[in-house]
């Protein structure tokens, strides 16, 4: 029990010096990849509505 106390420990000391050495993104940085992820999220899910769009016309053409 005391041995698994002293790991939690160990890994938590170990973790935060690990923390201290990540490189965080400035807000410019943050700023400017969610632009881009908003912006392909939009023309992905575009492309996904035409695509939908299509294969549903078809299916009601070979229905009728």
């Amino acid at each position: 029990m005391i041995s698994e106390i002293k790991n939690f420990i160990s890994y938590v000391k170990e973790s935060w010096e690990e923390l201290k050495k990540v490189t965080w993104p400035d807000k410019d940085e943050v700023t400017s990849f969610t632009i881009v992820v908003v912006i392909a999220l939009i023309i992905f899910s575009t492309f996904l509505w035409f695509v939908d769009s299509g294969i549903m016309g078809l299916i009601k053409v070979m229905m009728n």
